[in-house]
């Protein structure tokens, strides 16, 4: 069956929260000549909990634990321009949403219904396929899915850290096509994308966030306590330690009690800690090719600092779409 051929200038690739929101400053440009296309209508972006990582927070302080955290493999000048530019993209946040203070800085209100403007305002350009190959073909990128061939000039990942190879409890993000090994096939340069973060804190398949464990205990199955855990939640400072508390974790059964509640705890692949390698501009190693949110490499090295994701995307989103916007 011959597939439909669509032209655009610019296609995105993905539509969690990273591509949904490149496309709303896009369209805030007036610029509409883009497609996004994503394997289906659901997103990940509904499980999240939408901390932002700067506010009230020493830029100085967030540079150096971004650079320790990542074991010095970041690269500062990215470091540098999410850390100097993420106060200013949380106050053009809070235009279009509300936000209230949290442990790391900021977050989104009513994050469900952000994604819902966000979804509402790129509706009318999307197709839910999945993307099996991508050929460069002189000035022009042909984007193949099962459905389309979408031929454009400008392309952008924003595919995720591709979680669902590596743990059964993605089985609603599952993909037949590795986007990593599609970028590489022509051309981009990925490190580690078999490196994996694991989250200590994962309860019958969902993620909770360490600072909703605060006031909690956290123990072994014996009802002894993990002293070192614990401190880290305590001070809100497990997201900078999971490697540690990892090891304290391992080969026992783990739970967090508070009252009459009490949580197992387990270790789960939590997402991939390499990623395309991109420029200060977004850009990788071939021209009008971009990578933003957790399949780009370079801003955390390897290591994450919780909500740095999010303050990642909501900066180099702006960057990148001004470049889109002047490129002709």
């Amino acid at each position: 069956m011959q597939t439909e051929i669509k032209t655009t200038d610019t296609v995105i690739i993905g539509a969690g929260f990273a591509g949904l929101y490149l496309s709303f400053i896009l369209s805030s440009y007036k610029y509409k000549d883009f497609i996004l296309i994503a394997p289906n209508k659901k997103t990940v972006s509904d499980k999240s909990y939408y901390n932002f990582r700067s506010r009230g927070i020493k830029q100085e302080s967030l540079k150096s634990s971004m650079i320790k955290t990542g074991k010095k493999k970041c690269n500062k000048q990215l470091v540098n321009i999410m850390t100097n530019n993420i106060d200013d993209e949380l106050t053009h946040l809070s235009l279009v949403t509300k936000l209230r203070a949290s442990y790391l800085g900021v977050q989104i209100t009513k994050p469900k219904a952000f994604l819902k403007k966000l979804r509402k305002r790129s509706e009318q350009k999307r197709i839910y396929s999945e993307v099996t190959e991508i050929r460069k073909s002189k000035n022009i990128i042909i984007i193949k899915t099962a459905k389309e061939t979408v031929n454009c000039k400008k392309l952008i990942f924003c595919c995720g850290g591709n979680r669902s190879n590596f743990s059964k409890n993605f089985n609603d993000e599952k993909t037949s096509y590795n986007m990593f090994k599609i970028a590489q096939k022509i051309g981009c340069h990925a490190r580690s994308i078999n490196k994996i973060m694991y989250h200590p804190f994962y309860s019958k398949g969902l993620c909770i966030p360490s600072d909703d464990l605060f006031g909690y205990d956290i123990i072994n199955e014996k009802g002894d306590r993990l002293n070192r855990t614990h401190h880290l939640i305590e001070a809100h400072n497990a997201h900078h330690c999971f490697e540690e508390i990892a090891r304290e974790f391992k080969d026992q059964k783990c739970y967090a009690i508070k009252n009459n509640t009490k949580i197992p705890l387990d270790i789960e692949p939590h997402y991939t800690l390499g990623g395309i390698k991109i420029n200060k501009n977004g850009q990788t190693n071939i021209k009008n090719i971009y990578a933003l949110g957790e399949c780009s490499f370079g801003m955390h090295g390897h290591g994450r600092i919780g909500g740095c994701s999010l303050s990642e995307i909501v900066v180099m989103s702006r960057i990148i779409a001004k470049r889109i916007c002047t490129l002709k």
